[in-house]
Order: structure tokens, then sequence, then C-alpha cells
């Protein structure tokens, strides 16, 4: 297998010493599985799982750092280099449709989940990063739902003009399309290494032993 194969594909490999090689990437997507209870071989939502719970914010959070992770290290060949923006936003605007202000919205939610895991964000600076939410796990409904308004930071003012909505699973069903595009493109050798150590840095720091 080669860096990228091992990447995007290694589970659990048993060397000799009968120790496993992980990779970061793949456990990501195991755990990201498991906890919104999706099928975990395929990604799919599993009605069958007791567990099932398609609007975990725990399980959003494991695919937005997968997203974070990706955005850091690929990109198609077929697209030019993206210079600016965190690697969430490079990531959904390399392997996505979604707009520049859904994109701006999905990352304000990872922002208002990671740093104190609640649905507001204020950003005084940049107004399209500055949101109140709502999310659900509807299953039809489309990822971003954007405000009429956008939100003024004051919790006094927000309403349903001004609410951005972020369906869960359907971010979910994104960030699983979006993996399953990065096997396909690699397959076709269409699939840009965009971390600066390249390949050593690739398995020295998104692979794990144990």
């Amino acid at each position: 297998m080669s860096p990228i194969q091992i990447h995007l594909k290694l589970e659990a490999f048993e060397t000799a010493e009968g120790k496993k090689i992980d990779s970061c990437l793949t456990a990501a997507i195991r755990e990201a599985r498991q906890i919104t209870g999706r099928n975990k071989t395929t990604g799919l939502p599993d009605a069958e799982n007791e567990h099932s719970n398609l609007g975990r914010w725990s399980g959003a959070m494991c695919y937005m750092a997968i997203l974070d992770q990706v955005g850091k290290c690929y990109r198609p060949t077929s697209i030019l280099k993206i210079s600016n923006g965190s690697p969430i936003e490079i990531a959904l605007a390399y392997f996505s449709s979604l707009t520049d202000n859904e994109i701006c919205a999905i990352y304000a939610l990872r922002n208002a989940f990671f740093h104190d895991f609640s649905l507001y964000n204020r950003n005084s600076i940049y107004q399209r990063m500055q949101h109140t939410f709502t999310v659900e796990n509807h299953p039809t409904n489309k990822v971003v739902k954007l405000p009429i308004n956008s939100w003024d930071g004051l919790m006094s003012s927000r309403n349903a003009n001004n609410n951005t909505c972020i369906n869960l699973k359907t971010f979910g069903d994104l960030v699983e399309e979006i993996y399953q595009k990065l096997i396909t493109l690699e397959s076709r050798n269409e699939l840009s290494l965009e971390l600066t150590g390249g390949e050593d840095e690739l398995i020295n720091r998104y692979t794990f032993m144990y």
C-alpha cells in the first residue's frame, strides 16, 4: 500500500511483533459511525442499531475533525490550490458543492461545538462567521439552512429569521460521501497530497501504533 492508501484505508494492521498500526483517519471514521449509529462498514444510517442517533453533537464533532484533517492533506488534482481559509473550509470547498456562506456556517458551528459545546458563535469581525444555531437530524433536509437576516450577536435578538439550521444527519452523509470521493480519486491517481512534509509527514502524523 502507498502512504496515501494507508491513510485512507488502513484499519488495525497487525505486525509480526503483535502490535497494531492504524490510520487516524479511518479510526475517526469508525468512531463517528459508532457514535451516530451508522453501519460500521458502509457508513450508511443503520435503523437496526439500538444506539442510533444521527443527530449526536459528538458524532458531528468527529465528522468535523475528519474534515479538518482532509483539508490539511488533500486536494483534487483538477482543482487549483486554495491558499486562504481554515482546513475545514478548504476541505468543503474542494470536495462539496456547498456555497461559501454555507461553508462558513458549518465552520462557525464547528467553533461553537469545539470551543464550548454551544449553539452560538460570535464574531464581530467576520459577519459570515456569526451565527445562532439550531441543529436537527431530519432524514432529507439540506445540510445548511441559512437565516433570512444575519444575527447581530446579541442573545436578546435571537429569532426565527436570524437562526441558522444545520442538519447533522445530512452533514454526516456529506462527510461520508467526501470520504468515498477521496478513495475514488486516489484510485484514479487524481488526488494530490498537500502536506508540506509529503508522505513522511502523512505517515508520521496520521498513523499510530498500539
